[in-house]
């Protein structure tokens, strides 16, 4: 144990403090447990939230007390403490319900009749998982496995006879012991490390027709190992499925840009499932997640008041395609076909065909026959139900199959007694290699792109000009271009590799061409220096050929890169009747001015992708301010100068070079915003057009969840 007063903070995130009562951990990330578990003392019983439960810098919970709830409750038979603000109690039991006990609801009409399951089996397979293991009969409440408490109106709270913690002006608390403040502890919180780029990672990758590239294989406790995640590659754009925690650096380590996967899978809402969806939402790019209409709502009713925001505001983060369970649908021109799995909460398994290939993934499930046959005997599943459960398709090409701890997972005895022929395509998920020593033949899914499983689906014909229609439709340069211009786009369009360190363009030379990528990554070098890097569905060399000048950097192939060229007389002649040569021009004298370095230093943009900052040229427009109020709505990227932000005549914020100003909850709604942003020394910088940051954000929301973190901001009503 600490001794009072010590911290030490948690690789994962979070921070241990000792008392004498015992350690205390401030901030609760996903998979933190992973590192308490590991200590001498274990995971602790008081948990103390930050003043914000949700890092939008990283897009991650601060307050994800699953787990360690599980492990106090099931393993030390005891509940957790969780200290809080008064104004966090509502959010954190909504948090904790929906993720430990499921939807409020369940959303009647998305069972059809040709369905083996009703709302009604699934709320009698919930209520069955959702026993008090101590309390013989009895449905587990909220109040059986955690305790909330709050600090009270003096900003102080007793956790022990001679232990009270105290909250200071600023946010931070001290914990006091006998009368002396042993610590002062900050208020934000230790955030788990950044996964950087390694060039040693960077592998030739082609996306597969249909394949799997697993991300983690573990479970909620396998300290060694990331959660269970993976992608799902379909004709080279890939779904990620329940992604772990940092999965969009995972794949940037790989240099594979997140443009390839910008749709996501739920499966379901426990932590080491939903953890990384989240974080994917408000990554680069607006995704769009499939998931039934009763795990969409947990999802927004778990996740909302992590946020702070209604739920309304939350769900237009996202595009939601509802998911009929029973119903094949396309996705990515795959065939799928969604079930609900048999586990403690609304659960989705589905199945994928592709060119003549399948897989399965059944996502957590209890998918034992003696437990199904004895579940059906006791009249928790209808005769349809157990059925279905009973026949799993273990003919597909792969199956991707969870293992774990019985009643809600299945059993690794049970898959161990499978036959070899089936065991040879299975790979496991959800479990760790310590749990198949006594096994024969079983395997954990190997993680890693370069592990990737290619099902070796077929390639049909039509496939070559949907990749190429498929890069019009995402090139933001060319995206709302009509879909009549799409036969003269394939008839126009040449496909070019450079292997990585070839010279695209030269400096100097006369433009003839304009570029789109189709994969791989592109440097932009000015004198040497690389002033940026282009990725998928990125473009380059517009400018000479509109402004017709010559080029005005070098660009290489920074790995080895897949473009589509078109000529310059067929390029403008493309774009004729549209107004995008006007804001191409617009682009490039955006680009002669600092306005890329500018957005760079930005501490909301500064992550940004050179996609994301390039839209962002596109809708500024230089201007200057003399000192007095700004107009109500403006939004202004300060170059130089400052700018206070008041509400009611109070001075709540001050901003100066490089800052953003204005309230973006307001972009969108027609309510005026309760702040005053006043200019106080002359400002030089670029504002932004009201419709189009709207749009830019709407597509984005990842910027916008960062700016309205730090920027004076009205509720999302």
């Amino acid at each position: 144990m600490l001794n009072p007063g010590e911290t030490a903070v948690l690789s994962r995130g979070g921070l241990l403090i000792g008392t004498q009562v015992g350690n205390i951990q401030y901030s609760a990330v996903p998979e933190t447990i992973k590192d308490s578990m590991l200590t001498a003392d274990g995971v602790p019983a008081i948990f103390v939230i930050p003043p914000e439960m949700f890092s939008a810098e990283r897009g991650i919970s601060l307050a994800e007390l699953e787990f360690p709830a599980y492990f106090n409750f099931f393993l030390k038979k005891k509940r957790i403490t969780i200290v809080c603000r008064p104004s966090q109690r509502e959010g954190l039991v909504c948090i904790l319900s929906r993720s430990l006990f499921g939807p409020v609801e369940i959303v009647r009409d998305e069972f059809r009749s040709s369905s083996t399951l009703d709302a009604d089996g699934l709320l009698r397979e919930m209520n069955f998982f959702c026993k008090n293991p101590y309390k013989q009969g009895e449905r587990m409440v909220l109040e059986d496995i955690v305790e909330i408490r709050e600090f009270d109106n003096s900003g102080t709270i007793e956790i022990g006879p001679r232990t009270r913690l105290v909250l200071e002006q600023d946010d931070d608390f001290s914990v006091v012991e006998d009368g002396i403040k042993r610590v002062r502890v900050p208020a934000a919180p230790p955030l788990p490390p950044m996964i950087l780029s390694q060039d040693d990672r960077r592998i030739e990758f082609h996306r597969p027709i249909l394949g799997v590239s697993v991300i983690g294989s573990g479970h909620g406790f396998d300290a060694g190992n990331k959660t269970s995640g993976f992608i799902v590659w379909i004709d080279g754009h890939g779904i990620m499925i329940d992604p772990p925690v940092d999965s969009t650096e995972w794949l940037r380590g790989y240099d594979v840009s997140n443009k390839q996967v910008e749709s996501l899978i739920l499966t379901h809402c426990h932590a080491d499932h939903d953890a990384g969806t989240l974080q994917k939402i408000v990554h680069e790019g607006r995704v769009t997640l499939y998931t039934t209409p009763t795990i969409l709502d947990n999802f927004v009713g778990k996740y909302a008041p992590l946020t702070g925001m209604t739920q309304e505001a939350f769900r237009g983060l996202f595009d939601h395609v509802p998911v009929l369970t029973g119903e094949p649908m396309f996705i990515n021109g795959a065939e799928v076909t969604f079930r609900y799995s048999l586990h403690a909460i609304p659960c989705t398994g589905f199945e994928i065909y592709k060119g003549g290939k399948s897989l399965v993934y059944p996502s957590d499930t209890l998918n034992d026959p003696q437990s199904i046959t004895k579940l059906y005997e006791q009249g928790v599943l209808s005769a349809e139900r157990r059925d279905e459960l009973l026949n799993f398709p273990w003919e597909h090409d792969l199956v991707l199959h969870e293992a774990g701890i019985p009643p809600i997972h299945t059993p690794v005895e049970t898959l161990n007694e499978l036959p070899d022929d089936v065991k040879a395509k299975m790979f496991l998920v959800h479990v760790s290699s310590q749990q198949l020593v006594k096994t024969k033949n079983l395997r954990v899914a190997p993680t890693g792109l370069e592990n990737t499983i290619d099902l070796n689906a077929s390639r049909e014909p039509i496939d070559d000009p949907l990749e190429i229609l498929d890069v019009m439709g995402r090139v933001e340069a060319l995206s709302q271009l009509p879909l009549a211009r799409a036969s003269e786009f394939l008839r126009m369009i040449r496909k070019e590799e450079f292997k990585a360190g070839e010279q695209i363009m030269s400096k100097g030379e006369v433009g003839d061409k304009f570029y789109m990528i189709i994969s791989g990554r592109a440097s932009i070098v000015i004198d040497g220096e690389e002033l940026k890097s282009y990725s998928d569905y990125d473009y380059f060399g517009e400018t000479a050929l509109i402004l017709d000048q010559p080029r005005s950097a070098d660009v290489f192939a920074k790995t080895d890169i897949t473009l589509l060229s078109l000529d310059r007389q067929d390029f403008l002649h493309l774009i004729r009747g549209t107004d995008l040569k006007e804001r191409m021009s617009h682009l490039a004298r955006l680009r002669d001015m600092p306005t890329w370095p500018l957005l760079c230093s930005n501490r909301q943009l500064g992550a940004s992708t050179s996609n994301q900052l390039t839209q962002m040229q596109q809708i500024m427009e230089p201007a200057e301010f003399a000192a007095g109020p700004l107009e109500e709505g403006s939004v202004i990227l300060i170059e130089t100068g400052k700018v206070e932000a008041s509400r009611n005549g109070i001075i709540i914020s001050i901003f100066s070079d490089g800052d953003i100003v204005g309230d973006v909850a307001v972009l969108s709604k027609k309510n005026p915003s309760p702040f005053t942003f006043t200019v106080v020394s002359p400002v030089r910088g670029y504002v932004f057009a009201h419709e189009e940051i709207s749009q830019f954000l709407y597509k984005n929301p990842g910027i916008y969840m960062k700016l309205r973190a730090t920027l004076p901001t009205t509720t999302d009503s």
